[in-house]
C-alpha cells in the first residue's frame, strides 16, 4: 500500500515519466514494518542519498578535491644514485600537477631499502614550493628490497591521523620499484591487507627485473600497474598516472570474484521497449564490474511461460563481448513464471555453468508483475536462501505484490527488496543495487559462517571499556545476516575463567542475538587466553553446539593485554589453526604483545591493532571483511605444476566421479592459472591410463574448469601403479609443460585398492625419487591406509574421508599443502641453530640471525613427532635458550626464538660444539633416537681455540649428526667452516647479516636432503669398517683443459669423499698426486693423521695448468707414492683414484703405466670428467668398468662420491658399517 500511494503521489505531482529520467530522488530506509526497504520519493526536492559506492571515473578539477598520496620509493641496492634521482623527479612532476595544502592535496614520501626511512609525513609541508623542495633533498640509501615493510609502514603510519591523514580523502599509495621483493609471502600479505581498506595502490614497475605478478598483487587491480622499460621512461607515464589519480573511487567489490544471475521478466505485460530498457539496466550495472574468470561473472536468463537461458557465467570473459551478448538477448513475451525463474536459480551456480566454488553468488531478479503460481514462487525463493545465494529482487510499476518481491529477496530485513514507479526509473537505483550487490558479498554470503568472538574480560579492561567490546561485537553483527543457514555468532567470554555465553545455535534471528549480546557480563580477572582458546577450539565448534561442516569457522579473539601464559597461549593457537579455523587477533591500547597477536592470528593479515577501545569501530568494516572472505592459497601464483591422477574405476560410479571433478575445479579456484604461476594437468586411471589433458594445454582458468568439468568417466579395474608411472614419464616431461623452477606436485585420489601393491609402490617411489611431492587422498571405506602411505610423500601428505561429499573438508588444505615447498616439513628431525654472540657480531646483526631462524622454522612443522628446534647461543660462555622438547607448536617455538637474546664477548665456538654434543642432542633434553639430528652454526669470525673447535666438530661427526656452517662476512675462516661442516655442500657464506635470507632456500633444501637420507644418528653408516686399513692416492688433473674454477670443484669432491672415513696410521690414510705438464707428490699418505689437518692440505693444493701427461701420475704413484718412505703400510688395501677431464697425451703409456699398477694388487678407479674424455682409456686406465664413472661436468661430480667410497669398501670384500659415539 505505502508504495503504492507513493507512485499516486508521483503522479498527482505531475512527475512524468520522461521527467523521472531527469531526476534523482531520494532513497530511504523506512522503519521495521514498512513494506519495502526503498521506496521512490518522485518529487524534486531531494536532500541526500544513500547510495556509498560510485563507478570509477576522472573528476573534473580534481587537483584541488582533498586527497592523500603516498609514494613510496625503491631506494635498493639495484638502483643507483643516479635512477634514485629520476624517480624524485617523477614524483616531483606529479606533485606539481595538484594544488597543495592543509584542505587540498597532501603529499608524503617514504622510501625503503633493508629499512624503510620516511622522508615526510603528509601534513608536515603546507605549500607546493616546500613540498617539491623537501622530494629534493631525500637522499639515496641502498640496501635490499623490503617492498612490505614499506607497504605497512604506509597502511600503519603514513595514513595514520597522528601524521595528518584525512577522513574525508582519497588515499592513494604509490609504489616504485625496480626489482621484487625481498620477502614476497610479506609483501602479498601487507598488500592484502591494505587492499581490504578504502586506499588504493598504484604500482610502477622499473626494468626487466620485477615480477609482473607481484606488481599485480601490490596494485588495487591492473589498471593500477604501470610498467617502464627505464628510469627514464617514468616521464612517459606522468600523465597517465596523474589521470589515475583523479579517479575517484570505484566500487569496493568491483573485483572480488563473484557469479551473479540476472533473471529478467520477458512476459507480455512488459513489451520489447521497456524489455530494453531492463537490458540497459544491465549494461549500466555490469560496466562498473572487473568481468573475467577471476572477478565478477554474468549469466542471463528471461522467463515468462517459460525460462529461457541467454548464456551462462562463463561464456564472456571481458566486458566488451558481455555488453554485445546482453545486447542480443531476446524479449519473449508470455505469462510471468517467476517460480520456473527461480528453479532455475536453484541450479545455475554449479561447474558445468561456470559458477565457481570460492565466489560470491548472487541473483538479481527484475519483473513487472506478480508470479502466476505464487506459493511455488515462495519455496523456489526459500530453496534459494537455504543455499546461501543472495537474492536482490526488484519490482517495476504499480502491478507488483510488495510481499513477494519480499519473499523473493534474501535477508531477514527488506534491504535486497527494491521497488521503481517504472522501467526508466531503474536507472535511478543502478548505483543503490552495486552497492547492495557490494554489501552481499562482504556478508559471508558465499559461504555459510560459524564466528566465535573470544572477548577479554580481564580487570584492565574495566566494565566502561568492556561494554565498548559488546558494541563493536553488535556493529560487527548488524551488517550479517544471521540464521541457521547464514551466519551464525557466538560469544565467549575469558579472565582467570572461561566462560561460554551462548554457543552458535543458541540465537537464530539478529533481534535475539543483539539482545544476548547487550547481555553479557564483565567478569574481571587475570588474562587466561590460552584457556579461552583451548575452550574454543575443543567446544564452540561441535555439531550439537551449532558449528556445521560446510561452514567457514573464524574465532575473532579481542584482547588489551598480554597472556598470563603465553607458551599455552602460543600452542593453543596453533591446534586451533591446524583444525582448519580461521582466527583473527585485536590488540586495544600499549599493553599488548605484538609477537603474541601475530602468534594467535592465522596469518599476519589476520591482525589488527588499535589505540584504544573507541577506535574499535574504525576497524568494524574491515574485521567483517576479513571474517567473510574465502580463505586464500598463499602460494596462488608461485609456479607449481600440479597433476591429478583421478581414479575412474567401476567401484566409483558416474556420480560419485562428478563429485571428484566438482572437487578439482574448486580446487583450481585457488590459484592463479598461467604458464608463469600454476599450471595443472589430469590423468584419470582405471583398467587403463587416460591422459585428459597436459600441463601447458591450457594457460586461462575458464577454459581449465571447463576442460575438467566435460571428463567422462569409464569405468574398470583400479591400476593405480599404471597411472603414477604415465605421469612420472609423459605428464611431467618439458614437451609436456612441466617446468624447471616449478614445484611438482602429484595429487592421487582414489576409493579403492589397486590391482598391483607392489608395481603402486614401486612407481610412487620413483616419482618422489625426482623431487615431485606426491599426495594420496583415500575416499571411503575400500582405501588401504597401507597404500595410501606408501604412495604419498610421507604421512603428512596422506588424506582420508569417510566418502565423495566430505572432500571439500580438505580443500584448504590439500591447496595449502601444494604450497609447501619442503616435503620434508613434518620429517622427524632434531634441529639445533648455534648462533655467534661474540663482541664483533653486535646486538643489531645478532637481532638479523634471530630473525633468519624465525624464517627458517616457519616453513618446518614443529611437533613432538615432527620436527624440533633448540637454540644455543655462545660467546665467551655458552647460553642454551631452550631444549629441543620443550615447545610441541609453531607458535610458542616463534615466540620463544623472538626472545632470544644478545651477550657478546669472545668466540669460543668450540664451547657450544661441545656443548651440543655432550648435552643438547641427548634423550634426556629432547633428542629422539629415530629423529635426523642437524646442527647449524652461524658465525662473523674464527673461533678463539681453533684446534678445539675442530676436535668438537668431529666428535659430532663421528656421531652422525649433520653439521651444517654459515660463515658472515670476510673474517669468517673458510678452512674453518670447511672443518665444522659435515663436508664441503654444508659451508654457506654470505657477504653479511643482511644476506642471509638469500640463503635460506638452499639451506631448507639441504636439510631436507639430510632429513629423506639420514638414518638415526646413532646408527649411521660409514663408507667402511673403523678397522678398515686403506691407502689411497689421488691423482689430480690440473691441466689447461680444466680451468681453476673445476679445479676447485674436484677438490671439494676430495674433501667431501675424505670426511666420511675415520683418518690415521690405523685406519685410512690419502696421498694427492697433482698432474698436468709432470706429476708431483702434494702430500703423502702418512703426512696427514688428523681430518682437519687433512681438509686444510686438500683447500690448500694449487692449481698450475698445462698439458695431461696421465701416464706420468701413474708411474709416479707406483714408484714413489706406495713406497714405505712415503707412508704406505704393508698390509693395506691400496687405491688410485683418477679424476681427469680429458685423454692423456701419451695414451699407450698411460695404459701400460695402468697395467703396472693394477699387477702390483692396485686398486683404479677411474672418473672422468666432461665429453672430452675418452671412454676406452677410462676402461683400460681402471681395474675393470665397474670401477668407472663419469659425469657429464664437474657441478655434479659430487653426486657420486658415496659410489665411489663404496669401491673402496666393497673391493676388499668388506660389509658396510655403522658406528656410534
Amino acid at each position: 500500500m505505502e508504495l503504492l500511494v507513493s507512485m499516486v503521489i508521483a503522479l498527482l505531482l505531475g512527475v512524468t515519466s520522461a521527467q523521472t529520467t531527469d531526476v534523482t530522488p531520494d532513497v530511504f530506509t523506512v522503519n521495521v514494518g514498512a513494506s519495502l526497504t526503498t521506496v521512490l520519493k518522485a518529487s524534486g526536492s531531494t536532500s541526500g542519498s544513500a547510495v556509498t559506492a560510485t563507478p570509477s571515473t576522472v573528476t573534473k578539477d580534481c587537483h584541488s578535491l582533498p586527497a592523500d598520496l603516498v609514494f613510496l620509493l625503491d631506494a635498493s641496492g639495484s638502483e643507483g644514485a643516479t635512477n634514485f634521482q629520476d624517480q624524485l623527479t617523477f614524483v616531483s612532476n606529479i606533485v606539481d600537477k595538484f594544488d597543495i595544502g592543509p584542505d587540498k592535496v597532501q603529499v608524503s614520501v617514504a622510501t625503503f631499502a633493508t629499512t624503510v626511512v620516511n622522508a615526510f609525513w603528509l601534513d608536515d609541508y603546507k605549500t607546493k614550493a616546500d613540498v617539491l623542495n623537501a622530494i629534493k633533498n631525500i637522499p639515496y640509501t641502498s640496501g635490499n628490497t623490503e617492498t612490505g615493510d614499506a607497504l605497512m609502514h604506509a597502511l600503519q603510519e603514513s595514513f595514520s591521523d597522528a601524521h595528518g591523514a584525512r577522513n574525508n580523502s582519497n588515499k592513494i599509495i604509490f609504489v616504485l620499484t625496480d626489482g621484487q621483493s625481498t620477502d614476497r609471502k610479506s609483501t602479498a600479505d601487507a598488500a592484502n591487507k591494505i587492499h581490504n581498506t578504502n586506499i588504493r595502490v598504484i604500482a610502477i614497475g622499473i626494468g626487466n627485473s620485477i615480477a609482473a605478478s607481484e606488481l599485480d598483487t601490490i596494485a588495487s587491480d591492473q589498471k593500477h600497474v604501470y610498467r617502464v622499460a627505464n628510469f627514464s621512461g617514468l616521464a612517459s607515464i606522468e600523465k597517465e598516472v596523474e589521470q589515475q589519480t583523479c579517479k575517484t573511487e570505484g566500487l569496493i567489490c568491483k573485483s572480488n570474484p563473484a557469479d551473479i544471475l540476472f533473471l529478467l521478466d520477458a512476459s507480455g505485460s512488459e513489451g520489447s521497449s521497456n524489455f530494453d530498457k531492463q537490458l540497459n539496466f544491465v549494461k549500466n550495472f555490469t560496466k562498473d564490474f572487473t568481468i573475467g574468470p577471476d572477478a565478477v561473472q554474468i549469466a542471463v536468463a528471461t522467463f515468462s511461460t517459460t525460462t529461457t537461458p541467454a548464456f551462462w557465467f562463463d561464456d564472456y570473459d571481458n566486458s566488451t563481448d558481455l555488453m554485445n551478448a546482453i545486447d542480443k538477448v531476446k524479449y519473449v513475451g508470455g505469462t510471468t513464471h517467476t517460480e520456473m525463474a527461480l528453479k532455475l536459480g536453484e541450479t545455475a551456480f554449479t561447474a558445468a555453468n561456470g559458477a565457481r566454488n570460492n565466489s560470491n553468488h548472487l541473483i538479481i531478479i527484475l519483473t513487472d508483475g506478480q508470479s502466476t503460481e505464487k506459493a511455488q514462487t515462495k519455496a523456489s525463493a526459500n530453496s534459494i536462501h537455504g543455499a546461501g545465494t543472495q537474492v536482490i529482487a526488484i519490482g517495476i510499476g504499480s502491478s507488483i505484490d510488495q510481499q513477494e518481491i519480499k519473499d523473493i529477496a534474501s535477508g531477514d530485513g527488506d534491504q535486497n527488496a527494491f521497488a521503481v514507479a517504472n522501467f526508466d526509473a531503474l536507472q535511478t537505483i543502478e548505483k543503490e543495487i552495486q552497492t547492495q550487490t557490494c554489501k552481499t558479498q562482504t556478508a559471508c554470503s558465499s559461504q555459510p559462517a560459524d564466528v566465535v568472538f573470544l572477548l577479554d574480560t580481564s580487570s584492565s579492561e574495566g566494565s566502561t571499556n568492556f561494554n565498548k567490546q559488546l558494541d563493536f561485537v553488535n556493529n560487527f553483527a548488524r551488517e550479517l545476516e544471521i540464521g541457521p543457514n547464514n551466519v551464525q555468532i557466538s560469544v565467549v567470554t575469558f579472565a582467570t575463567a572461561v566462560k561460554n555465553e551462548f554457543y552458535l545455535n543458541a540465537y537464530n534471528t539478529k533481534a535475539g542475538l543483539l539482545n544476548a549480546v547487550q547481555n553479557v557480563q564483565y567478569r574481571p580477572g587475570l588474562t587466561a587466553t590460552g584457556k579461552g582458546l583451548k575452550f574454543v577450539g575443543e567446544n564452540s565448534f561441535l555439531p550439537q553446539n551449532g558449528g556445521r561442516p560446510g561452514a567457514q569457522q573464524v574465532v575473532i579473539v579481542v584482547t588489551d593485554g598480554e597472556s598470563q601464559e603465553k607458551s599455552e597461549t602460543a600452542s593453543e593457537a596453533e591446534k586451533v589453526h591446524k583444525a582448519g579455523i580461521k582466527v583473527i587477533s585485536v590488540g586495544i591500547g600499549s599493553s599488548i604483545d605484538n609477537g603474541e597477536l601475530t602468534a594467535l592470528a592465522s596469518s599476519p593479515a589476520f591482525v589488527f591493532k588499535v589505540a584504544d577501545f573507541d577506535a574499535l569501530q574504525k576497524i568494524e568494516t574491515e574485521i567483517r571483511q576479513t571474517t567473510c572472505k574465502a580463505p586464500q592459497t598463499a602460494c596462488k601464483s608461485d609456479p607449481a605444476d600440479i597433476v591429478f591422477l583421478l581414479d575412474s574405476s567401476s567401484s566409483e560410479g558416474s556420480t560419485n566421479f562428478k563429485k571428484q571433478l566438482d572437487f578439482v575445479s574448486n580446487f583450481v579456484d585457488g590459484f592463479d592459472i598461467g604458464p608463469d604461476s600454476v599450471q595443472i594437468g589430469v590423468v584419470t586411471f582405471s583398467t587403463s591410463v587416460q591422459n585428459r589433458f597436459f600441463l601447458n594445454v591450457y594457460n586461462n582458468k575458464a577454459a581449465l574448469k571447463a576442460a575438467i568439468t566435460s571428463i567422462s568417466y569409464t569405468g574398470g579395474v583400479t591400476e593405480t601403479g599404471e597411472g603414477l608411472e604415465y605421469i612420472r614419464t609423459s605428464s611431467l616431461s618439458a614437451a609436456h609443460g612441466a617446468r624447471a623452477n616449478a614445484r611438482q606436485v602429484v595429487i592421487v585420489m582414489t576409493d579403492g585398492q589397486s590391482q598391483n601393491t607392489a608395481t603402486t609402490k614401486n612407481q610412487a617411489q620413483l616419482l618422489r625419487d625426482k623431487g615431485v611431492k606426491v599426495m594420496a587422498v583415500g575416499i571411503g571405506t575400500g582405501i588401504r591406509s597401507s597404500e595410501l602411505n606408501s604412495i604419498a610423500s610421507d604421512m603428512q601428505h596422506v588424506f582420508m574421508v569417510a566418502g565423495f561429499d566430505a572432500l571439500h573438508d580438505i580443500q584448504t588444505e590439500l591447496q595449502q599443502q601444494s604450497c609447501n615447498t619442503l616435503v620434508c616439513a613434518a620429517s622427524a628431525a632434531d634441529i639445533v641453530f648455534v648462533l655467534d654472540s661474540s663482541i664483533s657480531v653486535g646486538s643489531t646483526n645478532f637481532r638479523k640471525q634471530v630473525t633468519f631462524v624465525q624464517n627458517f622454522v616457519d616453513q618446518f612443522d614443529v611437533s613432538s613427532t615432527a620436527v624440533q628446534f633448540s637454540i644455543v647461543v655462545y660467546a665467551t660462555d655458552v647460553f642454551p635458550q631452550f631444549d629441543l622438547d620443550k615447545y610441541a607448536s609453531k607458535a610458542a617455538l616463534l615466540a620463544a626464538i623472538k626472545n632470544v637474546n644478545y651477550h657478546s664477548g669472545i668466540t669460543y665456538t668450540d664451547k657450544a660444539l661441545s656443548y651440543v654434543y655432550q648435552t643438547t642432542l641427548t634423550a634426556a633434553h629432547g633428542a629422539r633416537p629415530s629423529a635426523a639430528k642437524i646442527v647449524i652454526v652461524i658465525t662473523d669470525g674464527q673461533s678463539t681455540n681453533r684446534a678445539n673447535t675442530v676436535q668438537q666438530a668431529n666428535n659430532l661427526h663421528q656421531a652422525g649428526v649433520e653439521v651444517m656452517a654459515i660463515g658472515i662476512g670476510s673474517s669468517a675462516n673458510q678452512q674453518e667452516l670447511a672443518n665444522i661442516a659435515t663436508d664441503t655442500k654444508h659451508v654457506f657464506s654470505v657477504t653479511n647479516f643482511d644476506s642471509l635470507k638469500t640463503i635460506q632456500n638452499e639451506l631448507q633444501q639441504s636439510t631436507c636432503a639430510v632429513q629423506s637420507t639420514t638414518i638415526p644418528a646413532t646408527t649411521k653408516p660409514r663408507p667402511c669398517p673403523v678397522s678398515e686399513k686403506a691407502d689411497v692416492i689421488f691423482l689430480l688433473d690440473s691441466s689447461s683443459s680444466e680451468g681453476s674454477s673445476n679445479f676447485q670443484k674436484e677438490l671439494d669432491f676430495v674433501a667431501q669423499f675424505v670426511n666420511d672415513f675415520d683418518i690415521g696410521p690405523d685406519h685410512m690414510q690419502f696421498g694427492a698426486i697433482r698432474f698436468s705438464s709432470d706429476a708431483s707428490i702434494v702430500f703423502d699418505l702418512n703426512a696427514h693423521t688428523t681430518k682437519s689437518s687433512l681438509q686444510q692440505a686438500i683447500a690448500s693444493i694449487s692449481y698450475n695448468g698445462g698439458n695431461t701427461y696421465t701416464d706420468k701420475a701413474l708411474a709416479l704413484a707406483r714408484s714413489s707414492g706406495f713406497t714405505s718412505a712415503h707412508g704406505a703400510r704393508l698390509g693395506a688395501n691400496r687405491y688410485v683414484i683418477v679424476i681427469t677431464d680429458g685423454e692423456s697425451l701419451l695414451r699407450t703409456q698411460t695404459l701400460s703405466e695402468a697395467t703396472k699398477l693394477k699387477n702390483d694388487g692396485i686398486t683404479v678407479i677411474s672418473i672422468g670428467v666432461g665429453s672430452s674424455v675418452r671412454q676406452s682409456e677410462l676402461d683400460g686406465i681402471a681395474t675393470d668398468k665397474t670401477h668407472v664413472f663419469t659425469v657429464k661436468d664437474f657441478t655434479v661430480l659430487q653426486t657420486i662420491h658415496k659410489e665411489v667410497q663404496k669401491k673402496t669398501c666393497t673391493d676388499a670384500g668388506l660389509s658396510l658399517t655403522t658406528t656410534s659415539p
